[in-house]
């Protein structure tokens, strides 16, 4: 998404609020006529699996047609999100020019550095617990307030099974929205406690230096989180005290916000694979952009670009693995065909 002034952001907002019917939302987005009903009467998803850690993540991807028409509804969602977002959150929030707030995986993380105490909680399935009658509840009242023919078409739109789907580019900026009131009662509990909260997507993070978090400090926030209608996935519940090493998202708190070590090496295997990838694609004379190996490298390159993000683009770390993925996108074919005429390299 295109970075906007502070000034656009507000038109942008406006000028979606205003647009409180099917046919003026056609007319800002400039699309055909009946476009968005005709897309909402069977939206199409491509379901697959995609491995995480501990077992696999399941995405639908809505087909091509109906993503772009997603993404045209997110770039006006993130500007309406952007002006309500709360204190708490910290995903899926766009970056505005000249603004201070910046909002990412990594300042999340800093709220939490020096203190002692720190519980970490994550919501189950936190996509799929907004069902379509919290998104039709969504668009119903402020600052929405759309006509009811459109808040029906548009859930309809935004959803797959009668819940967010994980993998449409609308679910982050919805979940960030429905979350509004849950962020403000947790916000308003913890800071009367003297505690820190913070929420990256579905994952919430508590600290403090006031004394040990413990079973009434849970049990408080599965009541908010509850008449919320949010979830808990219990079993990633984590109370750390002084003496233990504490992390959030992946990233672990030293003296300073760093990446953990089981990033490094799965990052390590990544650059293998996507070395022995290009290899095979100089070899047998095929296209090394294919769509296949430019969503690999894309991905790669990704985590190469997050070390950056963490420990600076100027950082000997970055360099490193940096010049690691130059190497294997780039293989030398003199030495490549030496190497892959060798038996034993198979």
């Amino acid at each position: 998404m295109k970075k906007l002034y502070l000034p656009e952001v507000k038109q942008k907002a406006n000028q979606f609020l205003a647009a409180k019917s099917i046919h003026k939302l056609e007319q800002l987005l400039d699309i055909k006529p009946n476009l968005i009903q005709l897309m909402s009467i069977n939206p199409q998803y491509n379901h697959f699996e995609i491995p995480k850690k501990g077992g696999f993540r399941k995405i639908e991807a809505p087909h091509y047609e109906l993503m772009e028409l997603q993404r045209m509804f997110n770039y006006y969602l993130q500007t309406v999100y952007y002006l309500l977002q709360t204190k708490a959150a910290y995903a899926f929030i766009i970056s505005v020019k000249k603004e201070k707030i910046n909002k990412n995986i990594l300042t999340n993380t800093e709220n939490h550095l020096g203190h002692k105490y720190m519980l970490n909680i994550d919501l189950k399935d936190f996509f799929h617990q907004v069902k379509i009658e919290r998104v039709r509840k969504l668009f119903r009242y402020r600052p929405f307030e759309f006509d009811k023919r459109t808040v029906g078409v548009l859930a309809k739109l935004f959803t797959n099974n009668g819940r967010l789907p994980m993998g449409a580019p609308t679910s982050p900026v919805l979940t960030n929205l429905v979350s509004i009131k849950l962020d403000h009662d947790l916000t308003k509990w913890a800071e009367e406690l003297g505690i820190v909260y913070t929420r990256f997507a579905d994952d919430m993070t508590f600290s403090t230096d006031r004394a040990v978090f413990n079973r009434e400090h849970l049990d408080s926030i599965i009541r908010i989180c509850y008449k919320h209608q949010f979830e808990l996935n219990t079993k990633k519940t984590k109370f750390f005290d002084h003496t233990n090493q504490k992390t959030i998202t992946g990233l672990a708190l030293n003296e300073t916000v760093d990446i953990e070590n089981e990033f490094y090496d799965e990052l390590n295997q990544d650059l293998k694979r996507l070395k022995r990838l290009m290899e095979a694609a100089v070899i047998v004379n095929r296209d090394r952009q294919s769509i296949t190996v430019k969503k690999f490298k894309q991905e790669v390159q990704g985590k190469v670009n997050f070390i950056g993000m963490i420990e600076g683009f100027d950082s000997d770390l970055f360099y490193r693995w940096n010049e690691k993925y130059k190497e294997a996108v780039n293989p030398t074919e003199e030495r490549l065909f030496i190497r892959w005429t060798h038996f034993n390299y198979f």
